[in-house]
């Protein structure tokens, strides 16, 4: 009992005290709260604390922070941005279906593990299920696979929070096609005590109310679809929500949203265990993911800059394709660019839906290979 309340009080106040010191500190503003809270969160699972909260917290607050995002910003798409938006996608596309073959030749592992990581690298980890399902994978494979998942999905999230989203901006346009409006540090705090306490109540409960609507949507379908279908329903509502002047003109809206991506990062990182992952073992499908993941980044970054592609539409694709949806909002985050949101799920949903049917395509192509 008193690891779960401690739990929660962490969950809270830790992402509070950092966004506090990085309005106060140029320097900490610099790294970022995402990195901060991820570097904190690891801390955290490395002292071997872990509660069942964890999971509750880590489940409830991307659901309601998309709705508060989107709420807050309203996008106004334009031609352009289109473009961006639609050549990013079809660049992460073929970059992914490229980097498998080349990674393929490589390391020749069996077609369907291929097949599950093809579809892994278009919309995370419920695709490369789906896949195994379609192709009759073996337990004990998927679990090897969803392990080195983990392992290296971590690795490429660490790398674009780090490395990636300033190395991708040194090299290609630097602004986001979606009307970019950077925003710092102090924009999105709602560490501090506001004026409109009630708007806060008033926006948890509107979120609250889209994510129970499209939970029960979602709960319609098949459950290899239904993590698509809820973030489909989730970003429409954002979106139709954003047109509603009585909500969408609340200007706490916005900061709570980046507030609950920040209780994320730190809770999804201080689940971290990786005693128990056996990384040496079948260490040529490790390389093989690995491989598949990087060789497909930078496939994508090169496609998108011979393309001009903004860079920040490159990188959320990329992250949106590899790590899903629900990842997006923190991408966005450590890039301060509200409006990337969009654009990463949109060509995230859209990889959920391809994500299967591709995974078994490129086992059928693999098998005909000599």
């Amino acid at each position: 009992m008193v690891a779960e309340i401690l739990t929660w009080l962490l969950a809270f106040l830790i992402p509070a005290g950092v966004m506090a010191a990085c309005n106060r500190y140029r320097f900490l503003d610099s790294i970022g709260p995402i990195m901060i809270l991820y570097a904190l969160g690891l801390a955290v699972s490395l002292t071997g604390f872990h509660a069942e909260s964890q999971s509750i917290i880590s489940g409830l607050t991307i659901p309601l922070a998309i709705p508060l995002i989107l709420i807050g910003n309203r996008i106004t798409l334009s031609g352009e941005s289109t473009r961006h938006t639609v050549t990013a996608f079809f660049s992460c596309l073929a970059s992914a279906v490229i980097a498998v073959f080349i990674a393929y030749m490589l390391f020749r592992p069996d077609r369907n593990v291929a097949g599950m990581v093809a579809g892994c690298v278009t919309g995370g980890t419920m695709n490369m299920a789906a896949v195994k399902l379609a192709l009759g994978v073996d337990d004990a494979t998927f679990v090897i696979m969803n392990t080195y998942d983990m392992i290296v999905s971590f690795i490429y999230m660490v790398f674009l929070l780090t490395v990636g989203i300033r190395l991708a901006r040194r090299i290609m346009p630097n602004k986001t096609a979606c009307q970019s409006e950077s925003v710092s540090t102090a924009d999105s705090s709602t560490g501090q005590p506001s004026k409109g306490v009630r708007n806060y109540v008033i926006l948890l409960a509107v979120a609250a109310g889209c994510a129970a609507i499209s939970l029960g949507v979602a709960r319609l379908f098949d459950e290899s679809i239904f993590m698509m279908i809820f973030i489909l329903v989730l970003s429409a509502l954002g979106v139709a929500l954003s047109f509603c002047k009585s909500i969408s003109t609340k200007p706490e809206s916005y900061g709570m949203g980046m507030y609950l991506v920040y209780v994320f990062s730190f809770v999804v990182a201080s689940m971290a265990d990786f005693r128990g992952m056996s990384i040496g073992q079948n260490a040529n499908l490790l390389a093989f993911f690995a491989t598949t993941i990087f060789c497909s980044l930078f496939l994508h970054l090169l496609f998108c800059y011979l393309l001009k592609v903004d860079a920040d539409t490159a990188v959320i694709a990329s992250n949106a394709f590899v790590n899903a949806p629900p990842s997006v909002p923190v991408i966005a985050s450590a890039m301060k660019n509200r409006n990337a949101l969009t654009a990463g799920l949109t060509i995230g949903i859209v990889g959920y839906a391809i994500g299967t049917y591709l995974g078994v395509m490129v086992a059928k192509a693999i098998s005909l290979l000599p």
